[in-house]
């Protein structure tokens, strides 16, 4: 049986998975997990499947845990790369040193337990994690998540009263919950991996603001931005040899007088470098000291060619973005994709 505790957690977890994710990803959870996941609704999904499961010990609540970290912190998100010297990735990953900044923020409890909570006032540590080695060699990463609430506006009336010359607008003001991640490797990798606004292309302020959350733990003195601009210019140079790994949908360069030039397919479902008139426009304009500044591309999975993930490389000199969610499999060959390609 469940304790008290443990189900108010539960609950906690599946209210924020009913919002993160779909039926269907859960049902894949279940399926994998040998557990019966046929229902008619979500509520049926819990009542007659998850719950006794978690009842009969065939589904654990750390389970559920690591499914609700997997569906918010991999995809919808704009990232942002850092790094710094493996060395320094090494004090700063410490386990003595996280402990004890921990114990003097008052984070203590986060080591053992994340905290469940929906939209907060303000934004709010809710998770860290020291990611161990399997053997105990040592500590192979930290990753902390941060919630925050965000709003978002939309104009659902606009009336013009001609007789006293006023026009009244009514706006619908919507909250939404939000999950960001900042991840540092042992090898000196920090993703700063920024759920995406609805309303915005600009993340400057956002990026500040999980730095300074996160800077006692990880300062950020000791990084600097990865440039993604040679892989940029990768992907045009060397394209042919991306077939069948990369579909291209758009891209975008400039030159030092600013002037630009933009390249797009018909469609999101067409491959712009098929057309060998524009790509020879665009290698005829780059050869004139142009660079990429961005490029729309999707990337085939090597497990299944009909499953594409789609990414943004444009923004920051260090940014990309996910458009849609993803497994944390999907995400790591993405980003290793990219990184591989600078």
């Amino acid at each position: 049986m469940l304790s008290q505790e443990e189900k108010i957690r539960v609950k906690s977890i599946l209210e924020l998975l009913r919002e993160a994710t779909t039926q269907q990803v859960v049902k894949e959870f279940l399926k994998e997990k040998d557990i019966h996941f046929s229902s008619a609704n979500w509520e049926d999904l819990v009542d007659s499947r998850i719950l006794p499961a978690l009842e009969n010990k065939k589904l654990a609540l750390v389970d559920l845990e690591s499914l609700l970290r997997d569906v918010e912190e991999h995809g919808r998100q704009h990232i942002f790369l850092f790094n710094c010297k493996t060395a320094d990735a090494a004090k700063i990953l410490s386990e003595r040193r996280i402990v004890q900044i921990a114990k003097e923020e008052n984070f203590s409890d986060l080591l053992e337990q994340p905290i469940y909570v929906n939209m907060p006032d303000d934004p709010k540590i809710v998770d860290i994690r020291l990611n161990k080695a399997p053997n105990g060699a040592g500590i192979l990463g930290l990753t902390i998540k941060v919630i925050e609430c965000r709003e978002s506006s939309k104009l659902v009336d606009d009336d013009f009263d001609p007789d006293t010359g006023r026009r009244t607008k009514v706006w619908e003001v919507t909250k939404k919950r939000a999950a960001s991640v900042a991840h540092l490797s042992h090898e000196g990798l920090l993703e700063v991996r920024l759920a995406s606004r609805e309303n915005s292309t600009k993340y400057h302020e956002q990026v500040s603001q999980l730095i300074r959350l996160i800077n006692k733990f990880i300062p950020m003195d000791s990084f600097e931005p990865v440039s993604l601009s040679k892989s940029k210019a990768t992907l045009h140079e060397k394209k042919d040899e991306f077939e069948g790994v990369i579909r291209y949908t758009s891209t975008t360069a400039t030159n030092d007088m600013g002037i630009s030039m933009n390249l797009s397919a018909a469609n999101m479902s067409n491959n712009l470098m098929q057309d060998d008139g524009s790509a020879g426009a665009m290698s005829v304009f780059l050869a004139k000291k142009g660079y990429v500044t961005g490029s729309n591309i999707w990337f085939i999975m090597p497990d299944n060619a009909a499953r594409e993930i789609h990414v943004l490389l444009s923004g920051e000199v260090n940014e990309f973005a996910v458009t849609a969610a993803c497994t944390p499999r999907d995400y790591s060959y993405v980003l290793g994709k990219i990184l591989s390609l600078n």
